[in-house]
C-alpha cells in the first residue's frame, strides 16, 4: 500500500507551526489536541486538517487567548475568535534585560517560584518552571509574559542588592540555555530568510538577543547568532555570507552610546542601504542614525511579518 504523504509526523507538525514537539505532546495530554493517529509502530501521525486548526490556535495564543480556550475550540470557533480579537497592546518589556528604567510593578505572581528557585540555586526546579510556562503559553506569549519580565526583574534585584551576582549569573545562564533549546531547532528547520543576531562591542548581555532570535525563529526565520561583543566588520561579513535579510542588534542601558553609534555607522557603511539594521534595548535610545529601533518583541514580530509579506 502506498504511504499516505498527507499525514505529518510530530516533527513535521512542529516545524510547520513553530510549536515544539514537547509542547504539542503536553497540549494533547492536557487538552486533547492535537491528537494524532497511531501507526503500527506507535508513532503519531497528524492530518492536514489538524495542521490548519493548529495554525489558528497559535494565532489565537499570540492574540492573548489562554491555551485552555484556544486548544479546545473547533475551527469555526477559532476563526470567529480571531475576527473578534484585537491585538494585544505591546508588552511593557523591552528587547533587552537589565534596564533599570523599566517598571516591573506588575510582575506576574507566577514568577515568584522562579525567583525562589534562583535564590536557592535550584537549577532543575527552575528549569521545570520554564518548561511548564513554555507548555502553557508557548511562542511569543512565553517571551513577553514570562521570560522578558523575569529577565528585567532579575537585573533590577541584582542592582538593588536583593540578589548576588552569582544568583544573576546562575539564572541568566539557565534561561539562556532554555531559550537556545527552543529557537535553535526551529532555526535549523526554517526555510525563511537569514537574520544575523549580535550585540555591539562592549555589550555582554545577550538574553534579550536570544528572545529576539526565538521571536524570529517562531516565524520561520533562520538565525545566524554571533552573540556578544561583535565588531561591526564581523557582523557585516556574516550578513554578506548568508545574504541576510537584516541584522538584529541588542544593547542595554549600560552601553557606551558613543561607541555604539560609531559601530552602527560603520556597520551601515559596510552593509550598504539594502540590509536593514533592527535594534532593541535602552542602549539604542535615542535612536542612532542607520538603525530601526523596536523596543517590544511584538513589534519585532510585526516588522518581520510585514517585511515577509512585502517580498
Amino acid at each position: 500500500m502506498a504511504r499516505d504523504t498527507s499525514l505529518l509526523s510530530i516533527g513535521a507538525l512542529s516545524r510547520a507551526t513553530g510549536v515544539p514537539a514537547e509542547t504539542l505532546r503536553t497540549w494533547e495530554r492536557r487538552y486533547g489536541f492535537p491528537s494524532g493517529e497511531r501507526t503500527e509502530s506507535g508513532h503519531r501521525r497528524y492530518s492536514m486538517l489538524t495542521l490548519e486548526r493548529l495554525r489558528l490556535v497559535t494565532q489565537a495564543l499570540d492574540l492573548g487567548y489562554p491555551p485552555s480556550t484556544a486548544l479546545v475550540a473547533d475551527e469555526p470557533t477559532l476563526r470567529e475568535m480571531l475576527r473578534a480579537a484585537k491585538p494585544l497592546a505591546p508588552s511593557s518589556v523591552p528587547l533587552i534585560e537589565n534596564d533599570p528604567a523599566v517598571s516591573t510593578s506588575a510582575l506576574p505572581p507566577a514568577l515568584d517560584p522562579w525567583f525562589e528557585h534562583v535564590e536557592r540555586f535550584e537549577g532543575r526546579a527552575f528549569e521545570r518552571e520554564l518548561r511548564t510556562a513554555w507548555a502553557e503559553h508557548g511562542g511569543l506569549a512565553f517571551v513577553e509574559q514570562r521570560a522578558a519580565p523575569f529577565a528585567v526583574e532579575l537585573g533590577l534585584r541584582w542592582a538593588r542588592g536583593q540578589l548576588s551576582i552569582g544568583h544573576e549569573h546562575f539564572a541568566s545562564e539557565r534561561l539562556r540555555e532554555f531559550l537556545v533549546q527552543q529557537w535553535r531547532p526551529l532555526s535549523d528547520a526554517a526555510t525563511g530568510g537569514s537574520f544575523v543576531c549580535a550585540t555591539p562591542r562592549g555589550e555582554a548581555h545577550v538574553l534579550g538577543l536570544h528572545m529576539a532570535a526565538l521571536t524570529l525563529s517562531l516565524r520561520n526565520a533562520r538565525i545566524v547568532f554571533l552573540g556578544a561583543d561583535a565588531p561591526p566588520q564581523d557582523i557585516a561579513s556574516a550578513a554578506a555570507h548568508h545574504a541576510a535579510e537584516a541584522v538584529v542588534l541588542s544593547a542595554s542601558a549600560a552601553a557606551d552610546r558613543a561607541r555604539l553609534r560609531a559601530d552602527v555607522a560603520a556597520l551601515r557603511g559596510a552593509l550598504g542601504t539594502a540590509t536593514p539594521i533592527v535594534a532593541g534595548g535602552a542602549g539604542f535610545l535615542p535612536e542612532p542614525p542607520g538603525a530601526t529601533v523596536l523596543q517590544r518583541f511584538r513589534e519585532l514580530q510585526h516588522w518581520y511579518e510585514e517585511r515577509s509579506a512585502a517580498t
